[in-house]
């Protein structure tokens, strides 16, 4: 027997024992936990969810047999962070960092993420919301900024993101306190603190840590039921005659499914955590609440906020169809596009069929499926009150210079000599074709099944007939890609919708 069958052997045993060993769970051990618990973060490192989710993990050093690590994974206002733990299987491995931001989120971006998917098991802290101002405008309670408003100037607010929960507390001010003013998005925190410095506005929507070290800025009033140790001169709503409780909670939640085992281990620890004097004294220096709320509390508190959420992402009409329906079915406009598409081709090849080359048809290919996108951004639509760019300009940059690249690839298909190929443009759309499953099929089987399939597939296509060199390829790909990706990079391969 040859050296590379004996290598193809190991190779193979040692894909088994990956397989076994992510979807058996063999060699991790039956009790949990097993290994250590990572905490995914929707934010960059720095934000208040990031840091109160590390102060976790280093606490829960105390009371946990295994570490809590945190993984910042940011973007679209959280989706991917969710995406990414819903990717997980729900084995209690993969925590999420949960705030109340992600109502919004979720209602407005209309994903396929859903807060159905997800166990809350703990609400940690409470952040009030709190009005900001300049104290250039000597400000001194909430019936200062009622008089300011009742002049004849339209009053500004201003805050981070048009939609997000400071936004969406501003609209339930102007409701409470019985106000008209204009929202100004300066999409971040940091930004929005600046224009308040510069005395831009009349009032900043945040929360009391937002004015550490900012000696020139003043809290109004804090949305809380009882006024913070940190800040003992800070009055509430309720202390000036405005019945509002209003506060950005932060805690934490498991993709369903996950064990009980688990749910009880995490929350006990948790529990612990609040429990620390450490964790008292980060509230403390962070204005917050220490609020520990188990499942069935938090549960409850975010159905009923859900409902609240939705009122006033109504009232500021960001819930509205962001995709309109086309007058024609995807399919059929799919069909007229491809048939046009190589109509042209036809055309310019003089009708003559066996003048097609094989770059004409992956150009001819790119082009329908560019145009196809094309229309559909056509019917991307943004609500009037949402200030942002159009989500249609970069896909549009991509496709035309997709298109423009396309249609010279196949003008210059036609000054190339026509030799006789190694291969056949069939065997070409055989294996597009087979990208195409295998992309979908990753989703679905997992990423460490359909690959080595694939591989073999292709080879064997292009007419590799060599087995021991084939399954080195396959399965030794496979093997490497798992080294740098989930061991180096931290990034988890997909493991499929059916196994997870």
């Amino acid at each position: 027997m040859k050296v590379k069958n004996y290598i193809a052997a190991i190779v193979f045993i040692f894909y088994l024992g990956l397989l076994g060993y992510l979807y058996l769970g063999i060699g991790q051990g039956k009790t949990y936990p097993a290994k250590p618990i990572s905490i995914i973060v929707h934010s960059k490192p720095g934000s208040a969810i990031d840091y109160m989710a590390r102060k976790v993990a280093e606490i829960a050093r105390k009371y946990s047999d295994v570490a809590f690590v945190v993984e910042n994974r940011s973007g679209t206002q959280g989706l991917v962070a969710m995406q990414h733990v819903l990717d997980m299987k729900a084995d209690g491995y993969t925590l999420l960092g949960v705030t109340k931001s992600f109502l919004s989120t979720v209602m407005v971006n209309k994903s396929k993420v859903s807060l159905d998917d997800f166990l809350f098991i703990a609400n940690m802290v409470s952040d009030p919301e709190a009005l900001i101002s300049n104290k250039d405008r000597n400000f001194k309670s909430l019936d200062d900024i009622i008089q300011d408003a009742n002049k004849d100037e339209t009053q500004v607010w201003i805050g981070p993101g048009t939609g997000s929960r400071d936004h969406l507390m501003a609209l339930k001010s102007w409701e409470t306190l019985g106000i008209d003013a204009n929202w100004i998005d300066y999409k971040s925190g940091p930004q929005s603190i600046l224009a308040l410095l510069r005395d831009e506005s009349a009032v900043y929507v945040g929360n009391p840590a937002d004015i550490k070290g900012k000696s020139d800025l003043d809290i109004i009033s804090i949305a809380s039921a009882k006024r913070l140790i940190s800040l003992p001169d800070v009055p509430t709503f309720n202390e000036q005659g405005y019945d509002m409780n209003e506060s950005m909670w932060r805690g934490f939640a498991f993709k369903k499914g996950v064990p009980e085992e688990a749910v009880e281990y995490v929350t006990r620890v948790l529990q612990d955590v609040v429990n620390d004097d450490e964790w008292e004294n980060y509230c403390n220096e962070t204005y917050v609440f220490s609020n520990f709320e188990n499942h069935e509390e938090f549960t409850r508190r975010i159905v009923q906020e859900t409902e609240e959420t939705n009122h006033y992402l109504n009232k500021a009409g960001l819930l509205a169809l962001y995709v309109n329906e086309g007058p024609v079915n995807m399919i059929v406009v799919l069909l007229i596009i491809v048939f046009v598409v190589f109509l042209l081709i036809l055309i310019f090849n003089k009708f003559k069929i066996k003048n097609f080359s094989y770059d004409q048809i992956i150009a001819g290919g790119i082009i329908s499926i560019s145009l196809f996108f094309y229309y559909q951004t056509i019917l991307f639509q943004i609500p009037e009150t949402v200030n942002i760019t159009s989500p249609s300009l970069i896909p549009r940059i991509w496709i035309i210079t997709l298109v423009l690249l396309s249609v010279i690839l196949i003008v210059k298909s036609k000054s190339v000599s026509t030799e006789k190929e190694n291969y056949s443009p069939k065997t070409v759309l055989i294996i597009i074709a087979f990208l195409l499953v295998y992309l979908v099929a990753m989703q679905w089987i997992g990423y460490f099944f359909t690959t080595p399939v694939f591989i073999l597939a292709a080879m064997y296509l292009l007419k590799y007939r060599k087995i021991a060199f084939m399954t080195i390829n396959a399965f030794g790909f496979v093997l490497f890609s798992y080294f740098i990706f989930n061991k180096l990079l931290h990034i988890d391969l997909p493991l499929g919708w059916w196994f997870i």
